[in-house]
């Protein structure tokens, strides 16, 4: 049986280059909503539009609205179309030629994909091959997943509290809770980048390296929202969260050993700690 695809990407304050990033999955899906998160947005999709005219949706309403929100609404508009399946994509990711189907073809040939809730790839070391060997996981970025929207149905929607940041794994473990499988493909690659990365010279052994950076905004928000997901999953998923944990400490003594913010990355992280304390989830309010 032949599935219906579609695909969104969430856009934030784009550049040119993301045009290209579309074109290398836009030809294998039969719909694909853009939604621009930038305020007073102004992403024109030309040449998008005259290439794809009536394959593009594009919703530009000039307020940052964060990723849950705008996956729950792809989501339910594709229901509304009848697509089975929705792949997310974030503006900075993109696929080599041939590997999207490739990787709609390992969906489409897995005998249980009714239990899978989100199908997902590889975007840590770029293989050469493309076969559909899988293995089953508790969590998947949401660039570069498949979800299965019938399951999306059961499962409930993405959790808006989070505004973004985490937003992925909680609707994995909550999918797992469900009784729906979590399912990589690691020789399907996906080109992605996570933050800004600068090469710097380490405090430990005075060598060169590249370390990855956020904004203290963007800090605040894992920081928030890992607490707020510990609590939420305090039976199950204590090994995810503690290595989540772990990855997040990292990051925070980047910005605090590595760069001039660390005033505002202090400040950002108190609030983090003060905001979960007191129910304050959501946007980051002043």
């Amino acid at each position: 049986m032949v599935q219906k695809k579609a695909a969104v990407v969430i856009l934030y304050q784009p550049d040119e280059s993301v045009k290209n990033r579309i074109r290398s999955y836009i030809q294998h899906v039969e719909k694909l909503y853009i939604i621009d998160n930038t305020e007073a947005a102004a992403f024109s999709t030309h040449p998008l539009l005259s290439d794809y005219p009536k394959k593009i949706t594009l919703i530009n309403e000039g307020v940052n609205e964060g990723i849950a929100k705008r996956l729950n609404q792809a989501c339910s508009l594709a229901l509304e179309e009848g697509f089975d399946y929705l792949l997310t994509m974030d503006q900075d990711s993109w696929f080599d030629e041939t590997v999207v189907k490739a990787y709609f073809k390992c969906i489409n040939d897995f005998k249980e994909r009714a239990t899978v809730s989100m199908f997902g790839v590889n975007h840590e070391k770029k293989i050469t091959g493309t076969d559909c060997s899988y293995q089953e996981c508790n969590f998947l970025i949401t660039s570069g997943s498949v979800i299965n929207l019938e399951a999306y149905k059961k499962v409930g929607p993405f959790d808006e509290d989070l505004f973004i940041d985490f937003v992925d794994a909680e609707y994995c473990f909550k999918s797992i809770e469900h009784g729906f499988k979590i399912i990589k493909f690691p020789n399907i690659f996906m080109h992605h980048s996570l933050g800004e990365i600068q090469t710097k010279i380490s405090l430990k052994n005075l060598k060169p390296r590249g370390r990855t950076f956020h904004s203290p905004a963007r800090l605040y928000y894992m920081t928030r929202n890992i607490l707020y997901i510990q609590s939420k999953y305090t039976h199950r998923f204590k090994k995810d969260i503690s290595k989540y944990k772990k990855d997040l400490l990292n990051r925070i003594k980047n910005n605090l050993l590595y760069k001039n913010n660390k005033v505002q990355t202090i400040k950002m992280l108190l609030k983090a700690f003060k905001d979960y304390k007191n129910k304050r989830m959501g946007k980051l309010q002043d």
